[in-house]
This record gives structure tokens, sequence and C-alpha cells, in this order.
């Protein structure tokens, strides 16, 4: 028994211009994430002090329990890999989006929730919460792209 590996594109194979504004904007921003998540990880105090946080904002970033930083992490990677996902029109973009939309929400829990992460984060505090809504709005219009199956290039076992 022979297995062929094809790709078959589904019938409209024009992706949409919001599709690649999206994904490209989206992607511009998960990278910038990804740089802040990894200089965070390895510099610490230097990087934080360069951007120009103050000692108790370091000292609460520096702080954030396993957890915390793991829905971070889950965040930053998912939205980077579900935004390439997208703009590469592959199905698993809204499940990549979910996982990062799961991530944010347990680092919501943490910083707003149960720490002082709204006073460390000063006026921007808000910020993960817009995030995490469009995060939401992505997967549901990955969703409704795939339901439409006139973009996403689809991968199937003969």
């Amino acid at each position: 028994m022979n297995s062929v590996v094809g790709a078959r594109i589904a019938t409209k194979s024009t992706f949409p211009w919001h599709g690649w504004l999206l994904g490209g904007i989206f992607l511009l921003y998960s990278s910038a994430a990804a740089y802040d998540y990894i200089m965070s990880l390895t510099l610490g105090e230097s990087y934080y002090r360069a951007c120009g946080m103050n000692d108790a904002q370091i000292n609460y970033f520096l702080n954030l329990p396993d957890w915390a930083v793991v829905g971070w992490a889950l965040s930053v990677w998912g939205g980077l890999f579900g935004s390439l996902a997208l703009l590469f029109r592959q199905r698993i973009a809204s499940t990549l989006f979910a996982f990062s939309l799961l991530g944010s929400l347990g680092y919501i829990l943490y910083t707003l929730g149960l720490s002082a992460g709204r006073e460390a984060m000063g006026g921007v505090w808000f910020m993960p919460i817009v995030l995490a809504g469009l995060t939401a709005v992505l997967i549901f219009y990955c969703r409704r792209l795939v339901g439409h199956n006139q973009v996403f290039i689809e991968r199937k076992i003969k």
C-alpha cells in the first residue's frame, strides 16, 4: 500500500487582503513580543532597566511564578506561530491562536487578579486584555475562513 501525500488548494486560491493585513500586523506585534520574552528571560534585570522600568516593576517581573511565565510563553509563541500559520494559509492557525488566548488568560489572571500586576504595569495595565480580545477575534476569523473552505491549504493523504 503506497501512500501519496498531496496538497489540494480549495476552489478559491486567493487570500483576502484583510487576511494579509491581520496576519501581518499580528506577526509584527508577535515578533516584538517574542523579542521581549527572550530578552526578559535571558537578560532579566539589565533588560528591564534598559526599558526604563523602576525597581518595583523590575521586582514584580523578576518574581513571576512559573505558571504565569508558562502562560506568557503560550501567549507569545502561540500568537507568533498562529500569525505565521495564517499567512501561510494553514488550518492550524485558529488552534495556535487558541493556545495563545489560553496563555493570555492565565497571565491576565495572575497579573490583574492574583497580584499587584496592575500597579506594576502602570498606565498600560489594560493591554493584555486588549490583546486577548484581538486574539479571540483572530480565532473566529480563522475559523470563518476555514468554514468557507476557500483560502486554506489542505493536506490530505491518499
